[in-house]
């Protein structure tokens, strides 16, 4: 990551940053940048715990007013906590991020119910007619995975920050301008986890769930064969800096996916 950094010579201001999704935990010297997609979930329930806060309902919306973020530092505090710290994140392989983001909050049962939801739904497809020429109904909520992939590279294309579902993961964590201590993957979730609470040591304070991972990767066959390769492309495009600079390459899992697209053209 150090290379990744040093090779494009990123602006190292912070000024850019949104302090506010970072969560700090006084009691022991913690910074987290959640990911959406990635065990965020989580993660905010064990320093929720960490911190003796009781959560009742919904994590994501509770820890807003019952733990810090370090948005609420001055600039002077914020640079202490930076520096003496331990700050950790965990990634995920792109693609199958994006995929996952898709299900969630297109598919999902909860988001589907969910008022926000709805109304950002209706304004994809709003986008998707407006900006892409897609001659679909906007007030019908069955936007596609080819829609939404096509809805990513329009946004991006048109210099529009990502929504923080499938959002770059280094536009939203800046591991160039925060020195992360660690940085976990999703693929080795209880490993890096465990090794994690370790190094912190947090073992005996709070207990990594026992991880059941999501069966993206098993689908990742059926929605991206609806892809065009130039659309793949287009998305390899956008998340190629997250892909170098946390170790995972392209094609990856979707090799499969390419070679059948390929050999169709052929």
């Amino acid at each position: 990551m150090k290379e990744f950094c040093d090779k494009r010579a990123r602006d190292s201001s912070a000024k850019h940053i949104d302090f506010s999704r970072f969560i700090v935990s006084e009691k022991y010297k913690l910074v987290f940048c959640p990911l959406p997609k990635v065990s965020c979930t989580v993660w905010k329930n064990l320093l929720a715990d960490l911190e003796g806060v009781h959560i009742e309902k919904d994590v994501h919306h509770e820890i807003r007013n019952k733990l810090n973020s370090l948005q609420q530092y001055s600039e002077k505090e914020r640079r202490n906590i930076l520096k003496t710290y331990t700050k950790f994140m965990f990634v995920r392989e792109p693609f199958e991020r994006l995929l996952s983001a898709y299900r969630d909050c297109f598919e999902g049962w909860y988001k589907r119910g969910d008022a926000f939801w709805k109304r950002y739904r209706q304004r994809v497809r709003e986008y998707l007619v407006k900006n892409g020429g897609l001659s679909i109904a906007v007030d019908v909520d069955n936007t596609t995975f080819e829609e939404f992939a096509t809805y990513v590279v329009l946004t991006w294309r048109n210099g529009e920050k990502l929504q923080i579902h499938w959002r770059q993961m280094h536009d939203s964590c800046h591991p160039c301008q925060i020195k992360f201590d660690y940085v976990g993957h999703y693929e080795s979730l209880s490993e890096d986890a465990e090794l994690f609470l370790r190094k912190a040591n947090l073992q005996e304070k709070v207990q990594f769930p026992q991880w059941r991972p999501t069966s993206t990767n098993s689908l990742m066959h059926k929605y991206y064969s609806n892809l065009t390769l130039l659309r793949i492309a287009q998305l390899q495009n956008i998340y190629n800096d997250d892909m170098e600079m946390f170790g995972y390459t392209y094609p990856g899992p979707l090799q499969p996916v390419i070679n059948k697209l390929i050999n169709h053209k052929l």
